[in-house]
Order: C-alpha cells, then sequence, then structure tokens
C-alpha cells in the first residue's frame, strides 16, 4: 500500500468507526475509552470485552456511550460478550450509523499488509499500518501477531485488509512494534452464537460468561491431562517439564547472601489470563519445582529455617479481589512417595527423552544417579481453594508440596489453576504429583 492509498481506506471507512466511552452514572464523566466499529446495518457494533468490563460487573454504576468521528453521540445497549477471546457486541441506541464494515472471509497471507484503526489516548480516530504475522504461539488463546503499534484506547478497533474488511479486532500490545489481535473468525463465532440465543435483545449475560468459563477450563484441562508429559532432572529429581506449546517454561538458580543456600529453580506458565475486570482474571495454569541443598557449613535447623524464608513468597498466580473470591480453605497433610532407583530409573529416563527435541542430548535428559537413599519421599503438602462467588462451581486451587526427609537438600512443588472445577483440578493434581520420580 501507498500513502495515498490509507487516505483512501481512511476516508472509506472513517464512519464505520467509533470511541466506545465507559460513562460513570453519578459523575456523569467518563470513567473508559476504547474504540469499535458497526459491523451491521442495524447498529450492532463489536469492542473489546475489556473495554465494556465494568459495565458488566457494575451496570448500576456505569453506562456505555459512542462518539463518532464526527462527533456525533448516543448510548449503546451491550448485548453479548465472549470473554475468552476478550469480545462484546453491543447495539445504537436512537440514530444508527450509516455505514458498518464487513467480516472477512479469508485470512490474510503471512507478510501482508493490514492497517489498524483506533482512538488512541483519546487524541482522535488514527490509522497505523503494519504486518500480518499468523497466529502467535505460546497460548491457549488464538492471538494473530501484527507488526504495528496498538496504543491505548485503540482496543476494539478494527484490523482491516486492502480491501476494507476485518481481519481481527486490536486487543493488546507488547510494545516495540508488536502488537496482537483477535482473528476475526472469533467475533464471527459470537454473532453466531448471539443470533442463535438471543429474541433480538440483550442476553443475561452472567449465564453466558460462566458457561464461556466453563467450556474454557475444560478444552485447557483435557488438553494438558491428553499430552505426553515429559520430565526433566532437578536435584534428586525427575520433575515436569513442558506439558503443552501453551504453558513456557524457564530455569534459573541462585545463591542466597551468606552463599549457603543454593537454589535451582524450574518454572511453567501459561502466558495468558482470561480478563474479566481490572482486579480478577483468571484461566491460569503455571507450575514450578525449587531444589535447595546447603552447605556443609549450613545446619540443619538453620537450612530449614532459611527453607521456610525462601518459600513463604508463594502466592495465587492470578489477580482477585474479596468481591470475586472466598478466603482460600487450605488441608494440610504429610505424604509419602516411594523412590524409584537401577532398572525403573532407567526406564524413566528413556522414557523421558524426546530424539526429535532440538538443543538437548538424550545424555541432558537422564535422571541423576541415586544417592543410595531407599526411604519413601517425605513431604508436607497443601492444598487450597477458593470458590468465585459469582461461578460457584469454578474454583482457584493452590498447591504446595514441601519435601522434609533430609537434613539439607529439598524439593519444593507448587502449581496455581485459576477458574477450574473441582473434578479438572482433582484430576490435574493426582497426575502432578505422580508424575515426579525420585533417584
Amino acid at each position: 500500500m501507498h500513502a495515498q492509498s490509507y487516505e483512501q481506506l481512511y476516508s472509506d471507512y472513517r464512519d464505520s468507526l467509533y470511541q466506545i466511552r465507559l460513562i460513570e452514572r453519578s459523575s456523569n464523566s467518563k470513567a473508559g475509552l476504547g474504540s469499535g466499529f458497526q459491523i451491521s446495518a442495524d447498529g450492532l457494533i463489536a469492542t473489546n470485552y475489556h473495554v465494556v468490563s465494568e459495565a458488566v460487573s457494575h451496570p448500576e454504576k456505569y453506562n456505555l456511550s459512542y462518539q463518532s468521528v464526527d462527533g456525533q453521540e448516543g448510548e449503546l445497549e451491550l448485548l453479548d460478550v465472549d470473554v475468552v477471546n476478550d469480545l462484546a457486541i453491543l447495539r445504537q441506541k436512537g440514530n444508527i450509523g450509516k455505514q458498518h464494515l464487513e467480516l472477512a472471509q479469508q485470512t490474510p497471507n503471512n507478510g501482508e499488509t493490514i492497517v489498524a484503526l483506533g482512538n488512541p489516548l483519546d487524541l482522535g480516530m488514527t490509522l497505523v499500518p503494519g504486518t500480518y504475522n499468523g497466529i502467535a504461539g505460546g497460548s491457549f488463546y488464538d492471538r494473530i501477531h501484527f507488526s504495528g503499534s496498538i496504543n491505548p484506547g485503540m482496543s476494539g478497533g478494527p484490523v482491516i485488509n486492502r480491501s476494507g474488511k476485518v481481519v481481527g479486532i486490536n486487543v493488546a500490545t507488547a510494545g516495540n512494534q508488536i502488537s496482537f489481535l483477535v482473528p476475526v473468525d472469533k467475533l464471527v463465532a459470537l454473532l453466531e452464537d448471539y443470533h442463535r440465543e438471543s429474541d433480538d435483545g440483550a442476553l443475561e449475560l452472567q449465564p453466558v460468561i460462566h458457561r464461556q468459563l466453563r467450556d474454557n477450563q475444560q478444552r485447557i484441562i483435557d488438553a494438558i491431562l491428553q499430552a505426553d508429559w515429559k520430565l526433566r532432572p532437578l536435584g534428586d529429581a525427575m520433575v515436569v517439564g513442558e506439558i503443552v506449546p501453551s504453558v513456557q517454561c524457564w530455569g534459573n538458580s541462585s545463591e542466597n547472601e551468606d552463599e549457603t543456600l543454593e537454589q535451582i529453580a524450574k518454572g511453567c506458565t501459561g502466558q495468558d489470563v482470561v480478563y474479566l475486570s481490572e482486579e480478577f482474571d483468571t484461566g491460569r495454569v503455571e507450575y514450578e519445582f525449587f531444589w535447595l541443598e546447603g552447605t556443609d557449613e549450613l545446619t540443619s535447623s538453620r537450612f530449614y529455617s532459611a527453607y521456610e524464608d525462601e518459600m513463604s513468597a508463594f502466592f495465587p498466580g492470578n489477580s482477585a479481589s474479596d468481591d470475586d473470591v472466598t478466603n482460600y480453605k487450605c488441608h494440610q497433610q504429610f505424604t509419602s512417595q516411594p523412590r524409584i532407583s537401577g532398572k525403573a530409573a532407567e526406564n524413566s529416563a528413556d522414557a523421558a527423552v524426546d530424539e526429535d527435541e532440538v538443543g538437548e542430548s538424550e545424555e541432558a535428559q537422564k535422571p541423576p544417579k541415586s544417592n543410595g537413599n531407599r526411604e519413601p519421599v517425605v513431604a508436607r503438602t497443601s492444598y487450597c481453594v477458593r470458590r468465585y462467588k459469582e461461578f460457584p462451581d469454578l474454583y482457584d486451587v493452590f498447591f504446595v508440596s514441601l519435601t522434609v526427609d533430609q537434613e539439607k537438600r529439598a524439593l519444593v512443588s507448587h502449581f496455581t489453576l485459576s477458574g477450574f472445577t473441582q473434578e479438572s483440578a482433582s484430576a490435574f493434581t493426582k497426575k502432578f504429583v505422580s508424575e515426579i520420580e525420585w533417584h
């Protein structure tokens, strides 16, 4: 595209674009801004869920309105949402815009130029050209990788192709010309769902969101439990590595200030969450392991004191307020797990090797040699649960296990699941605990 064609695009489609405003009722003032675009002749408007989320959570406190590029204003009715894909459908009240955008039926080619439209920082409608790079990897949620700047206020605006058809919706940025879009097929599916379930009026949104969250956690837990769990060496144990590509892993090692306690860490985290409000997100999966060893100079009592200090900073991986969740209820107990050695260890090593994995040799994946200990591994475990107040069959689960059977060597295992059913959390816990192998 050349400069003139950018100008033509803006001229041709500007009347389909709107600033979406969250209005605080008592002060009649703007409390939030985003972008949106008209998608039908009868005044349907699409935007991000996070642009309108406060009106969903607190409908008694907020109204929604729009302003056109030419300054015309009007009220909006919230019709339907897709919290997993961060989308919402609204309808103009009163005067309806005369122009709307069509949704693309074909996916752009990688490297194709596409154009983001929106209202950054309340500065007026802006056009940002960039590059389509396909669906970004490393997430449970499909997002288009867009090489262009999606700035605050552009959330919910359309991204169009050369023909002026919508291929995505602005949703987030990582800076440095790395931004993310919701693929347009998610909006198509939301429209179909809305037309199928509504009688041309707004749906009751809490049951809709509940169903979406349940379906999403089931999709995630099914993918995780059906995956081939790879084990990686850590101290005297083999622990869980990357389960699915949507959960990315890291490693680190450190010593405390007096160099008496060495810590080796392996952790894996799902990179994205489902946004419900500024204080509440869900859909997170994370797990991590810490191997700690004390030097000869460190007494056993000082080791466990330092151990407790190191581990006292654990907290849930997602945010939530007292309005969203109950307090955690925890069950603590001591558990034991048999060690494996000899041929069993060799078999587990063979099972852990991925011969096609680039950059990791077979030798690197073998379990550590047995330290001669044949006694069961004893651990202090804590399993904590808090319930979602608006969605009573969904929970956050927080698990920590600390081994206590050796004087100066210990393994900490931790995971957090947010927004899962008890059945899903129980299945994950059982597999997570049973996968750890000792030598």
